[in-house]
């Protein structure tokens, strides 16, 4: 009896029912509509029971940490904003949590009663998305991210740090280059950092989710792709690379993890021509990723983003250390020469300043917050404008542009940002030593407008 009822508290689960199920922004994946269904795979030819009646499309369930409820992504009609919602297991008891002006979507729980989710906003023909953070009642909504490249929430881990997907670099749709990585952040929006420095591969990384021994499995996609989904791969904890996980022909979707041993992922048919692709339910092995059986599938609908209903685990707290009344943040590097963008790891030439860049709000064009001294040992200490996008330059004792950060990256309000080097590996330790710019009596140097204008005249 006990091991019959085991098996049926792994049995109870949330998916998604779409007819069409398409690429591109997450508010558009659903051009026909869909739906949220719960299913019990132990009960013999049991049809899923539709949670989402009343909405054109209802995607992306998450269940809370008691096993209670269901957080989801609704669009009441075709058309309108992609809200957050929340309901019972049973689809009663319905909550509309966010009024947003743009599409809310793709949410996560939190500790300490807050929501993260994606805010995807269209600009003419061009979709911009970022990532925010709530209240559970839906009050004191704020970014956490900050710049031009698009965010999307994937997984929160179990440290308590959420795992989003963005593009390499960190800039807009102009200057990336089409490939999508994983990063992970806090919740109140510090201490941003690549999950992997694997931007090498031409490739999109997504729909990824904690493992229990640690490590991450996601989607690997080929850019240009117009059919959703990619490779399994996982990440093991500790590794610095990802390794694919099973099958490399076949194309899945949102594995997600029912217990130690088992993955349930989407994976695709072969498409008749004309046709969309179809995604039916299979189990996986966790370790191995060799295809098990096929547990569900519909003869018409695609069923995708399986969910266990179970309690789990609630993530670590962050205590965030940021002052609200601050204006500025602060960025140290340890040794500006050491970066993995070079051969043998280190630039040659002598590096004497370095230039920060940031971004117009009004106009989106560049402009430099102005310049501060490098060491000989590649330190440098600045403070900047907070939750404004920058990026740096190195330069020579000329002033010519040495080495360049494509991507854009921000402070928060307070944060002190250290970095080892210059897009260094993150498999590296630094050289333990006390940096030159600390024993300085003028660092941080300040940059951007007033502050910095008035160290320039107090220094000429």
């Amino acid at each position: 009896m006990a091991q019959e009822a085991a098996a049926n508290a792994k049995a109870n689960l949330l998916f998604v029912e779409t007819p069409q199920l398409a690429p591109g922004p997450l508010g558009q994946r659903f051009p026909k509509g869909s739906c949220i269904v719960r299913w019990n795979r132990a009960v013999a030819n049991r049809e899923p029971t539709h949670l989402t009646d009343g909405f054109f499309a209802a995607a992306d369930p998450q269940i809370n940490f008691e096993g209670t409820k269901v957080l989801f992504s609704g669009q009441k009609n075709n058309g309108e904003h992609w809200q957050m919602w929340e309901m019972d297991l049973k689809g009663g008891n319905r909550r509309q949590i966010t009024h947003c002006a743009q599409d809310c979507l793709r949410g996560a729980y939190l500790p300490a009663d807050e929501i993260g989710f994606t805010v995807e906003d269209s600009e003419g023909s061009r979709q911009q998305s970022y990532l925010a953070v709530m209240n559970a009642d839906g009050s004191q909504v704020r970014s956490i991210t900050y710049g031009p490249a698009d965010f999307q929430l994937e997984t929160v881990l179990r440290d308590g740090r959420i795992v989003a997907s963005a593009p390499w670099p960190l800039t807009g749709p102009n200057g990336n280059s089409g490939s999508r990585g994983l990063y992970t952040l806090r919740p109140d929006g510090t201490a941003l950092e690549s999950f992997r420095c694997e931007h090498h591969e031409a490739v999109v990384q997504g729909d990824a989710d904690e493992l229990e021994d640690g490590s991450l499995v996601f989607v690997r996609e080929h850019r240009g792709s117009a059919v959703p989904g990619g490779e399994l791969a996982r990440i093991p904890r500790g590794s610095a690379a990802a390794v694919p996980l099973g099958d490399r022909e076949s194309i899945f979707e949102s594995p997600r993890q029912v217990s130690a041993d088992e993955l349930i992922v989407a994976k695709a048919g072969v498409a008749s021509a004309g046709s969309p692709t179809k995604f039916d339910l299979y189990s996986v092995r966790a370790k191995t990723g060799v295809l098990g059986d096929r547990i569900f599938a519909d003869a018409k609908l695609s069923s995708i983003q399986p969910v266990l209903i179970a309690q789990h685990a609630v993530p670590k707290r962050y205590w965030s250390t940021l002052n609200p009344d601050s204006e500025d943040g602060y960025f140290i590097s340890l040794d500006s020469y050491s970066t993995a963008d070079v051969p043998g790891g280190r630039i040659k030439t002598p590096i004497a300043q370095v230039r920060l860049m940031t971004l117009n709000t009004v106009d989106g064009q560049e402009r430099s917050l102005g310049e501060a001294p490098v060491e000989s040992d590649g330190s440098f200490y600045v403070r900047v404008p907070a939750n404004a996008p920058v990026r740096f330059i190195l330069l020579d004792g000329k002033g010519q542009p040495i080495h360049e950060e494509r991507s854009w990256v921000w402070a928060r309000p307070g944060e002190q940002r250290g970095c080892a080097g210059c897009h260094g590996e993150k498999n590296v330790a630094p050289e333990n030593h006390w940096p030159m710019t600390l024993k300085r009596f003028d660092t941080p140097t300040p940059l951007g407008d007033s502050e910095h204008a008035l160290a320039k005249s107090q220094a000429n």
